[in-house]
């Protein structure tokens, strides 16, 4: 198996909740800008990479009910408990349903390597 140190892969998705739904839009935008984006940008400037952003457009055959997503590149597991910790205090599981899911980033071989000798 390929253990190198390449990072870790994070993905994020969720929904909103209805309080999302109940406040304004200033206040909504009020609390991106305020309590998330610092957030977020402190993760980048640390050495973070955003991988993408999207809004789930649902055309896959195997689909995940969920509106938005997000794939960060972690330099270690340290920022996967920073970015749990920091949305958690910022309230954003307040206003969002969200599920995560990371690993150490391994090569294609590596990943089919395990699949063949996965014991249950």
């Amino acid at each position: 198996m390929d253990n190198t140190d390449k990072g870790i892969i994070y993905t994020e998705v969720w929904n909103a909740k209805p309080s999302w739904l109940a406040l304004t839009k200033e206040e909504r935008r009020r609390f991106l800008e305020e309590k998330i984006n610092p957030l977020l940008g402190s993760l980048i400037e640390a050495g973070a990479e955003v991988l993408g952003c999207a809004i789930n457009d649902n055309t896959t055959p195997e689909k995940m009910d969920y509106r938005y997503m997000a794939v960060w590149k972690f330099p270690n597991r340290e920022f996967c408990e920073r970015i749990e910790k920091g949305m958690f205090e910022a309230g954003f599981l307040e206003y969002f349903d969200q599920g995560n899911s990371s690993g150490t980033i391994i090569s294609p071989p590596a990943l089919n390597e395990n699949m063949v000798n996965l014991d249950e």
